[in-house]
């Protein structure tokens, strides 16, 4: 993940906001608690959590609130804590706010991969809330760094969350190492024609979205909410689309020429893969379906496609190309870079540069193409009562 990942993340920005009306209904569910837990899965540097942490903090009036931010340990979490404590930390004025762990902190259950510290464990994480809330003269609000990969363990310990929330994180597909997707960068899209390696996606997407509901159903308390913003597609393999498929076609086209015309080789278009899989309605039921209508408790209350307007669109089209290719950077630039340095250390950095260079020019002379394309599934599921 880039280090200013928000600016080039608009359209993340706008799925998440999309969830609010619902973690925010749902939050009021459990207005009588004594400490409200909200976890934020995926939160990348957290820069577009602010608006309902805010809004969180202002429906809650007081009353504690703990805000996880989780994402992997390798997450940016200096940038996201620095950016924290700008805009929550130094307020004088409203219930005070901290941020944990604090930049130095270190000890049992800190972890710091270099990106920051971080919480490392569930069981760490909720300790160290429940020291900050108990606090003599207690914060308000706490907002905590968590580096606990979403499919591998719950965030907090079994049972301590309220509300879970997602925007535009639960496509990625954790154990899709070995996994090609010969044709096309995002594994599915129509270019990407070879059944048996779509199916092995398939399996490996199937996979993980029941482990991912496992763990939320784990987390949760009773009557807790699991609200999810996913990118998703209205239509099977070999319709299957999604995020950015316009641009995801000219990437494949772009990398297709090249290696055609010896620029670049056959490993170098291979390795330029996202592990991504865009789960039609269906799929996304699936688990419930096979668990008699729910997964360990957890059930599901509604799943319904959304479109997105594109969030960097500009009249000049030379301003929206070059805003839009750049967003990709927010997501992709670490997979392109290594991607190219396959041509050599020298030749990477020029690689890369000629394909946003190359992708900004095909965006520019049709803009329109690009208006909608931004395909999403609001996700909504409630922990049963008394499980």
């Amino acid at each position: 993940m880039a280090d200013d990942y928000a600016r080039g993340a608009l359209s993340q920005r706008a799925a998440f906001e999309a969830t609010y009306p619902a973690a925010l209904g749902a939050a009021r569910l459990f207005a009588d608690e004594r400490v409200l837990c909200v976890v934020d899965l995926g939160a990348a540097d957290g820069v577009n959590s602010h608006g309902l942490i805010r809004g969180l903090v202002e429906q809650r009036a007081g009353r504690s609130l703990i805000y996880a931010l989780v994402d992997l340990p390798t997450n940016a979490w200096r940038v996201a804590a620095e950016q924290l404590q700008r805009a929550f930390g130094e307020a004088a004025d409203g219930p005070r706010v901290v941020v944990i762990p604090a930049p130095g902190d270190a000890g049992p259950g800190v972890a710091d991969a270099g990106t920051g510290a971080h919480y490392a464990s569930p069981e760490a994480h909720g300790e160290a809330c429940r020291r900050a809330v108990e606090h003599s003269s207690p914060p308000a609000t706490v907002i905590s760094l968590a580096g606990i990969p979403l499919e591998q363990a719950p965030c907090l310990p079994p049972g301590s969350v309220h509300v879970a929330v997602t925007g535009t994180a639960m496509h990625w597909i954790a154990d899709s190492g070995a996994l090609a997707s010969t044709g096309s960068v995002f594994p599915g899209y129509p270019d990407h024609r070879d059944e048996a390696e779509r199916q092995a996606w398939r399996v490996a997407a199937a996979r993980q979205w029941q482990r991912l509901l496992e763990i939320r159903a784990m987390e949760l308390a009773p009557a807790g909410r699991f609200i999810a913003a996913l990118p998703a597609s209205p239509a099977p393999d070999p319709e299957r689309m999604g995020l950015y498929l316009e641009l995801i076609g000219d990437m494949n086209r772009v990398l297709a020429d090249w290696r055609r015309a010896g620029r670049i080789s056959a490993a170098t278009v291979a390795a330029v893969v996202v592990p991504v899989w865009m789960r039609t309605l269906d799929e996304i039921r699936d688990p419930f379906k096979a668990g008699g209508g729910s997964v360990d408790g957890l059930q599901l209350e509604t799943a319904e496609l959304f479109r997105l307007d594109n969030p960097y669109w500009h009249d000049d089209p030379a301003v929206f190309a070059r805003e839009y290719v750049r967003s990709v950077l927010a997501w992709g630039e670490p997979l392109m870079r290594s991607a190219f340095a396959r041509e050599g250390e020298d030749r990477g950095p020029g690689l890369l540069a000629d394909f946003l260079r190359t992708l900004e020019e095909r965006v520019a002379d049709a803009p329109d193409r690009y208006r909608r394309d931004y395909i999403e599934a609001l996700v909504i599921c409630r922990k049963a009562d008394g499980t």
